[in-house]
């Protein structure tokens, strides 16, 4: 285990962060509540350069600007594994922006990577081997013990040397320029989120697929179960499971018991606030039929009789780029931006890269064989 140095003072974190400035190179990996607990939060930011790792407690520094200087620096390139989510709470919670990234998923999704986990990226390029048994812990209690500091401050400890071995491989394969233009975007990212006005009972998975009345109880049972989820500040899941919270809307119960008889209910829950509920499924079902809840409609397209021609050329022409490149599908194009071309039909190749989400390595290398393809 790499040895390691907790900060939980401003103090502290001033005078650790002071030997960090300037370095050029930084790996950066954070540990949230989001999984145990309603109120999302960063728990913990691990830090590490080539020779020293810090593990920084943001519950106890609730100031993190002077962090959030060190990592603005466009001239400190930050290591990040699977950038996104690390990027989007830090700068939700803490107005931290990273300028500079190098995503180590990323780069080893340009170079195809059959297994782009970091587990599996130690292993093959370090011989490192990691343990998960803290993958899903709970990263808010206090004090953290210390087997967790120990697997936290491996998240970094060894992600400089990937990201070099990474940097190597792909100039190798003239894809160094396909990585920069990735990178680059994953700064903006997080402070470009477009607006999400999808109401959050529409997002569990399964939920689109009721029909209008069954939705009137779900969205009743669903706001029933986050009330209760964050007086507990508890995951919503761990409160009332999504499968028996679904099956209280296909087949509403009668009673508590025929609640407490489906599988993966909490009963101590229930003991507490099954009244209430069961208020909730009266509300939806005796909501009038005018004011049941619709499934937004995606855009209706002109008819098109080649349209599927179209996109399915499209593919061939991808698939087989992809092949002859030894890439993922997703980089030459995702399948989205191949329903996009088909829809919008670019004529040239500045058309084609002023379609949103083209990346301008793909234009270069294949974009003339897509347009082809039209």
């Amino acid at each position: 285990m790499p040895s390691y140095e907790l900060i939980t003072t401003p103090e502290g974190l001033a005078r650790a962060l002071k030997t960090l400035d300037g370095a050029p190179l930084l790996a950066l990996d954070t540990e949230a509540s989001s999984f145990h607990r309603y109120q999302e939060r960063v728990c913990l930011v691990q830090l590490s350069d080539r020779e020293r790792t810090l593990l920084v407690d943001p519950l106890a520094i609730t100031d993190l600007s002077p962090l959030g200087t060190l990592l603005a620096d466009p001239g400190m390139q930050v290591v990040i594994h699977d950038a996104d989510y690390d990027l989007r709470i830090l700068a939700k919670y803490h107005r931290i922006r990273v300028e500079n990234v190098f995503d180590t998923l990323v780069a080893a999704e340009l170079l195809n990577e059959p297994e782009i986990g970091l587990a599996a990226l130690l292993l093959k390029y370090q011989g490192v081997r990691v343990d998960k048994k803290f993958q899903k812990a709970d990263w808010s209690e206090r004090p953290l013990p210390a087997p967790m500091l120990d697997y936290a401050a491996g998240d970094t400890a060894n992600l400089i040397a990937l990201r070099d071995i990474l940097e190597e491989k792909l100039r190798a394969k003239e894809r160094w320029t396909w990585a920069e233009e990735e990178f680059a975007l994953l700064t903006d990212a997080p402070f470009n989120l477009p607006a999400d006005e999808e109401p959050a009972f529409l997002k569990m998975k399964g939920a689109k697929m009721l029909k209008p009345h069954q939705l009137a109880i779900f969205r009743e049972v669903h706001g029933w179960r986050e009330g209760i989820a964050a007086k507990m500040d508890r995951a919503p899941f761990m409160v009332f499971g999504n499968e028996p919270l679904l099956s209280l809307a296909i087949d509403p119960p009668r009673n508590i018991q025929d609640v407490l008889d489906r599988k993966g209910v909490n009963a101590r829950v229930l003991q507490r606030h099954g009244q209430e509920l069961m208020d909730a499924i009266q509300r939806g079902l005796q909501l009038p039929k005018e004011e049941w809840p619709r499934i937004p409609r995606h855009k209706r397209w002109d008819r098109d009789d080649d349209y599927e021609e179209r996109l399915k050329r499209l593919k061939q022409v991808r698939d087989r780029l992809t092949l002859a490149s030894d890439l993922r599908p997703g980089i030459v194009a995702a399948n989205q931006m191949l329903m996009d071309i088909a829809r919008t039909l670019p004529g040239d190749l500045d058309t084609l890269a002023a379609i949103p989400g083209m990346r301008r390595y793909q234009v270069e290398h294949f974009g003339a064989d897509l347009l082809k393809a039209l």
